[in-house]
């Protein structure tokens, strides 16, 4: 990465990177070094809360690490057949041509993780200005946010398949930051990075558990955590005790460990913290009260005040009229049909019936409309960056992993559940007649109804080595799954020795 210098807000902490001499959303007249910063403990909650809006941004988790660029490689929607559309050349992985969006996820990941890493270096020393409680919250969601984003920018630079390819292992990727540093940091190797990122999870685990009103353990005699103005209600927005625990489980999984997983993933499943969407909820009289993403269920979310601003053009058909919209993202009628097994009870699933706007008065298909907002809508700009499907799903498939008979079949009761959360009906439950490679494909199934416009297709297909991704004639080998680092950073792991060894 480039050389780093941090200033921080009175509102919010930002990152600037010096050779680019550009502030990020901060006027000067309210600069102020970062020593002042974290003289009270309202500093370090605005600190972190500046950590979240860089996160929300749209070179992160407002657009193309999410329904953006990381879904179109993910082939999770079809765009019109010209390369004016936005994301012509990332369906088919032209990567030389997509430059912009995967430096950019590079860039503003790394500017979020300095702002963790120069919040993590004061906290320690400003301990006994904060109280105790406080002081657990806001230094395990500061580690298992930067083990949450070097994992991400693993998944889209770095190696998969490891579980069939322990020879990735090796191979050079990015490096793991977590020092507030001028000097420069070299690309680690897949397997250098799994303790690190272990190490900042299970920390962050031990303390959101003792101190987030979410964790699992009893809270001390004296625990008191200050909350008059309510900063800690609603935890799924910040990165809570089980946001944690699901990271955990999906490090575990990535590097082929599904016995280390399957634990965690239990716990999650047995404290049943979170409760599925309502029917009721879904099927509103009123769309404005139509619940479309499923809030109850997000795990892990963030706030993004302009994400129906910013997914409006990708969305809406008429948004170019009198022209077409090139920029539209959207699956063909027959497309949804076959990915939803309409012929086979999915015409009732609640993402069939809800997750499309299916006027096709301007063109011959359906829109994506899971973020689409209309006036005064009460579940608007919430990306969720976990949601509690996938802990099922990833159970499944530790469960099926065993070889176990009893097993696989706990495994189609997971699954079976979500199915039947999404209002399919129990006559086209799973039956335990499947093989285990049709459970599998169930779980794929699963994953390409659940994660439309949320970027975690991707990364599936990229831990398990597809070879064959579906909705595309691309093979799926490391030229698609490997998405190039940025040229002036590869530099920093030695350029020579980045290209022998990968």
């Amino acid at each position: 990465m480039k050389n780093w210098r941090i200033y921080f807000s009175l509102i919010l902490s930002v990152a600037l990177l010096e050779s680019c001499q550009d502030w990020l959303d901060v006027e000067p007249k309210s600069e102020i070094k970062s020593d002042l910063m974290f003289e009270s403990e309202s500093g370090f909650r605005d600190a972190l809360n500046g950590v979240y809006i860089l996160m929300r941004g749209t070179d992160l988790y407002g657009k193309e690490a999410t329904w953006g660029f990381v879904d179109a490689i993910g082939q999770q929607y079809t765009v019109y057949n010209t390369p004016a559309a936005r994301y012509y050349q990332a369906i088919r992985y032209n990567y030389n041509q997509t430059v912009d969006m995967s430096d950019g996820i590079w860039e503003k990941a790394y500017k979020t993780i300095a702002n963790i890493n120069n919040m993590l270096e004061n906290i320690d020393e400003k301990e006994s200005i904060i109280t105790p409680a406080a002081y657990g919250i806001y230094k395990g969601e500061a580690l298992g946010l930067r083990a949450f984003l070097h994992f991400d920018l693993l998944r889209i630079f770095g190696w998969g398949d490891l579980e069939n390819n322990p020879d990735n292992l090796k191979r050079l990727c990015i490096p793991y930051v977590t020092e507030y540093s001028k000097e420069l940091r070299k690309q680690l190797t897949v397997e250098e990075l799994f303790p690190l990122l272990e190490k900042d999870l299970k920390d962050a685990i031990s303390l959101l558990d003792a101190n987030d009103p979410y964790g699992e353990a009893p809270k001390y005699d004296d625990y008191y955590l200050p909350n008059d103005d309510q900063y800690f209600n609603n935890r799924e927005s910040h990165f809570n005790y089980w946001a944690a625990v699901a990271t955990l489980a999906r490090v575990y999984m990535w590097y082929g460990k599904k016995a280390d997983a399957l634990p965690l993933l239990q716990s999650f499943i047995e404290a049943n913290r979170f409760s599925w969407v309502s029917s009721y909820s879904v099927d509103s009289y009123y769309e404005k009260n139509r619940d479309i993403t499923f809030t109850p269920e997000h795990v892990f979310y963030l706030d993004c005040p302009d994400l129906f601003d910013n997914i409006r053009p990708y969305i809406d058909p008429s948004a170019n009229d009198p022209n077409d919209n090139d920029n539209l993202i959207y699956h063909t009628q027959s497309r949804a049909d076959k990915t939803f097994e309409t012929s086979n009870g999915g015409g009732t699933d609640y993402r069939y019936r809800r997750q499309y706007n299916k006027d096709n008065s301007y063109f011959d298909g359906w829109s994506l409309a899971k973020f689409w907002e209309v006036e005064d809508y009460q579940y608007g700009g919430r990306m969720p960056l976990i949601k509690k499907p996938e802990l099922y799903y990833m159970a499944a498939e530790c469960l099926l992993s065993t070889g176990s008979e009893n097993d696989k079949k706990q495994a189609i009761d997971l699954l079976n559940t979500v199915r039947v959360n999404r209002g399919i009906s129990n006559a086209y439950n799973l039956p335990y007649t499947l093989e285990k490679s049709q459970v599998q494909d169930e779980i794929t199934k699963e994953y390409q109804k659940e994660f439309m416009c949320e970027g975690q297709l991707f990364y599936y297909y990229k831990r398990l080595g597809f070879k064959s991704i579906p909705n595309t004639t691309k093979t799926g080998n490391d030229a698609v799954y490997v998405v190039p680092l940025p040229i002036n950073d590869v530099n920093l792991g030695g350029l020579e020795d980045y290209k022998e060894n990968n």
